[in-house]
């Protein structure tokens, strides 16, 4: 009897050795990570990450890397938040009827911008989407429904260089082809995002290009300098700064253009009537276009801070030249001005 539990003894203890090398293995070389995190992947945040594209970020790391996954609403309002790193990571389908909630997390509250030093800039590589250095997002209008799928990805300063925010570009519309598949959205898709060049150069007001072209300033309006991004056809969001440095060097006015679910975002949770008017105030003045693509209006707008000294006749003809520009480019018509 006693050999016989020598030999089993000794028939055990080779496989025990065995599958503790090989537990090992699995815990600390770099194969096993990869194993372990594509393990991981395959249900955090719905499956919706990509591999290649988060490992930048993640070094392969399961529980720092990825350590937040969530769902949020319900039906065909429910989106997926979760961590990539240190990159908060949201993805959804927004209906063209969507508006925001003042209630339950919804898509739409994902959209608005992380401050940032940078304006935004067009992702290019055939996709519609931009970036500003710590916010980056893609929207896919699906061709076979009323509705967008829209990535967002909100970062910090960190990423607010050209290299970084190409690569988190790149896990956008990664992260934007694989939830298109889950989703049923039929979408065209663009290829790899080019060289991206983020700007917060200021110019004077007579040398505006890009998003701020063709802008006429009194120098009533005491508008020294001007920010704008180069002009795309493919962002979905728009702006140009118009500022001062004799007094206090603060932004006095800002303009936006917003399309498709960046345009909704805008939309009051409690407002009943019809959305968006043209319209002026004392301060701001609003107009709005129809776009090729989308049943969402486009918006443009034109803000005065409390620094600025604004006039009827500059908000109107300011806001024309921006929104006439921006339409034309995004290849939107009936363009309605304030009356």
């Amino acid at each position: 009897m006693r050999v016989l539990r020598k030999a089993g003894l000794f028939g055990v203890l080779p496989l025990v050795l065995a599958l503790t090398a090989a537990y090992v293995w699995y815990q600390v070389s770099d194969t096993g990570r990869g194993w372990r995190y594509e393990d991981k992947l395959a249900t955090y945040c719905g499956g919706l990450i990509p591999y290649d594209e988060s490992a930048v970020f993640t070094g392969l790391n399961t529980e720092v890397g990825l350590s937040h996954d969530a769902e949020h609403g319900f039906g065909e309002d429910r989106f997926r938040s979760c961590r990539v790193a240190d990159l908060a990571v949201s993805v959804g389908l927004i209906r063209a009827d969507a508006t925001r909630s003042d209630v339950v997390a919804d898509m739409l509250s994902t959209l608005d911008r992380e401050a940032s030093d940078h304006l935004p800039v067009g992702l290019g590589g055939g996709w519609r989407g931009f970036t500003d250095g710590r916010t980056t997002a893609v929207v896919l209008p699906c061709t076979n429904k009323d509705a967008s799928l829209v990535v967002n990805i909100a970062g910090d300063e960190s990423h607010g260089n050209g290299d970084e925010s190409r690569a988190v570009g790149e896990l956008a519309t990664a992260v934007a082809r694989k939830a298109a598949d889950q989703e049923s959205c039929e979408a065209s898709f663009g290829g790899h995002i080019p060289e991206l060049s983020l700007s917060n150069e200021q110019y004077a007001a007579a040398g505006a290009s890009g998003t701020c072209e063709g802008l006429e300033i009194p120098e009533t309006q005491w508008v020294n300098w001007v920010q704008g991004s180069v002009a795309s056809d493919s962002s979905p969001l728009e702006l140009c700064l118009l500022g001062e440095t004799k007094a206090r060097d603060e932004i006095l006015y800002s303009m936006e253009a917003s399309f498709g679910p960046y345009a909704q975002r805008l939309r009051p949770a409690d407002h009943d009537e019809q959305w968006p008017e043209p319209g002026l105030t004392h301060d701001s003045a609003t107009a709005t276009a129809s776009c090729p693509g989308s049943t969402v209006p486009a918006v443009f707008r034109i803000h005065a801070t409390v620094y600025a000294a604004p006039t009827e006749q500059f908000l109107r003809s300011a806001l024309r030249t921006f929104a006439e520009r921006s339409a034309a480019r995004h290849g939107c018509t009936d363009l309605e001005l304030p009356d």
